[in-house]
């Protein structure tokens, strides 16, 4: 088989027409055309609200080949035989999952073997169409302009996809480089706004859209309550609420929900002057959440912060008082394991006639039962304070140290803010020498002062680095810690519980004085006694429906009670 290395396939191919064309070795098979639909059979369902005619505005839509195909929704029975709860309504739900090709047959079987096989309604997206046995993944990219697909950086990485995609290669070699995966997440920023118009042209009718990663997990019991208390009617945009400058958006690896009156507000304008304009802001732009979230406000559309939806996987997720009793949603940056870990937990859980769990139900089934006074080998990533000796750093975000600097070197805006909560002892000072005593963090104070600082530590603090008893004395010295993490030299800290993950020893050096006994070993501990306290002090839990609505009030969002 021969095949041009110049070879760029034109944006109207087929993924069929490129690989017979390219790659004749290589057949594809569609799902048959005429293949009949089958009815999901919500049996929990209002009945009257699968009847409903569908708003006026959708009437000119045509759906395409694969709406409400890709996969059929399931029956209600069928998922029952699969092991699946049944969820009330849940086909009210259309779930879009984003990955990217050189990663969608790492990620993506496990999703399909656990979270999504009780998915009745879903649509995978990556950067090209392809198959997954049964499954169809639809092309992100497809409705880019030329101009930007065949010509603009950002696609370098994708016009090298199709070229290997054509010859049959396998598309994870891409991943090999971190120059691949840096064109990757430039790749990743185009595809928020295709994906979202998408759905909604293939359907229309749902009420809500979820959206999230192929690295997230979702707990769809929680999930499908969450929007309970918001009129899809109306035109919501629910997420984990972030920053960039001045556009509050929904971070994308966290999952959000977007209604159908937003969806129909956002089609009003998703014409070709708009589509011009906002593929600029995409090329200029870091991140194609923060677009996305641009997009809607100028449709209308403004972000409402949601709780439960959190960027951290279980190893890495901070347990506390404050989420014991909040529903979980979603956790991000999951590896097959977490999301098998997840799955069996709530399988069980939900199999055992609860329809909903909470933070507190998961550390007591997942994270409680691996922690130990002491664990080696082992990291539980713990930071908030970081000793490593007299010249080394003791980070912690909730200490400050005076630092003496001169008034009129701080800028004037700092200096206006600063002087109107001053003290009239403080501004007097200032007056009188032109010094500002400044709370600093410790890798900002200076050296000289440094010195000084340190002299202000306890015995345990100035010892902690020293060797692992000492580490945990200085936790147990520091009323607020919860657990600790030692390592040649290094002592870390930390208020909150975390689980963490294996650290390999492989690399761990031996020191001859020491009798054989690894000089690195990596060594994580958690106070057993202060973790039975935070749960003794932990409120007793509402229920998630309850929860949810008390939140709902508290925030003065959602329809009325």
């Amino acid at each position: 088989m021969v095949i041009s290395r110049h070879y760029l396939p034109s944006v109207h191919d087929s993924a069929e027409e490129v690989v017979s064309h390219y790659a004749p070795d290589i057949h594809l098979q569609r799902p048959p055309q005429d293949e009949p639909q089958e009815a999901y059979e919500d049996t929990h369902g209002d009945s009257a609200a699968t009847d409903e005619e569908p708003p006026s505005v959708h009437d000119d839509l045509a759906p395409s080949t694969y709406a409400a195909k890709e996969p059929p929704p399931v029956a209600s029975s069928k998922l029952a035989l699969r092991g699946c709860p049944v969820i009330p309504k849940s086909a009210d739900f259309l779930v879009s999952m984003k990955t990217g090709a050189t990663e969608s047959f790492a990620k993506l079987p496990e999703q399909l073997l656990t979270t999504l096989r009780c998915v009745p309604n879903y649509m995978i997206f990556s950067d090209i169409e392809q198959e997954m046995g049964e499954y169809h993944i639809y092309s992100s990219l497809e409705d880019v302009s030329d101009s930007y697909k065949y010509s603009h950086r950002d696609f370098s990485f994708y016009r090298r996809l199709l070229d290997l995609y054509a010859k049959g290669q396998d598309l994870s070699l891409l991943q090999i480089t971190k120059q691949a995966e840096g064109s990757a997440w430039d790749l990743d920023k185009w595809k928020f706004l295709p994906i979202t118009h998408k759905v909604y042209k293939e359907q229309p009718h749902v009420k809500w859209y979820i959206f999230l990663e192929a690295d997230s997990y979702m707990a769809w019991p929680n999930v499908m309550e969450m929007p309970a208390l918001y009129d899809p009617e109306e035109p919501w945009y629910l997420g984990a609420t972030h920053f960039y400058g001045d556009v509050a958006f929904a971070h994308g690896g966290m999952g959000y929900m977007i209604s159908n009156g937003a969806m129909r507000m956002l089609d009003k304008i998703y014409d070709h002057k708009h589509i011009v304009e906002w593929e600029r802001r995409v090329s200029e732009s870091c991140c194609g959440d923060v677009v996305l979230a641009d997009v809607l406000q100028e449709a209308g559309i403004n972000i409402t912060g949601i709780p439960g939806l959190y960027g951290e996987s279980l190893a890495w997720f901070e347990w506390d008082e404050g989420k014991w009793c909040e529903p979980a949603l979603s956790w991000h940056h999951v590896r097959a394991h977490d999301v098998e870990a997840l799955w069996q937990f709530e399988t069980k859980l939900l199999g055992g006639g609860s329809s909903h769990y909470v933070y507190r139900d998961l550390f007591h089934k997942l994270i409680e039962p691996h922690l130990a006074a002491t664990r080696n080998d082992w990291d539980n990533m713990s930071s908030d304070r970081i000793y490593t000796g007299p010249t080394g750093r003791h980070g912690d975000e909730g200490r400050r140290y005076m630092q003496g600097v001169q008034w009129e070197d701080l800028e004037k805006e700092e200096r206006d803010d600063i002087w109107k909560d001053l003290e009239d002892d403080q501004k007097e000072a200032i007056e009188a020498d032109g010094i500002y005593q400044k709370e600093t963090r410790w890798d900002e104070v200076f050296e000289d002062e440094q010195v000084s600082a340190w002299a202000d530590l306890t015995d345990a603090e100035k010892e902690a680095h020293e060797s692992l008893r000492h580490c945990r004395a200085a936790c147990e010295d520091w009323d607020e810690c919860m657990q600790y993490w030692s390592m040649a030299g290094r002592c870390h800290l930390h208020r909150t519980i975390r689980l963490g993950h294996y650290l390999d020893s492989k690399h761990v050096t031996v020191d001859e004085d020491s009798s054989g006994a690894p000089a690195n070993r990596s060594v994580a501990g958690w106070m057993q006694d202060r973790v039975r306290d935070m749960k003794d002090r932990a409120e007793v839990c509402k229920s998630v429906p309850e929860w949810i609505k008390q939140h709902a009030e508290d925030e003065g969002v959602g329809r009325p009670s």
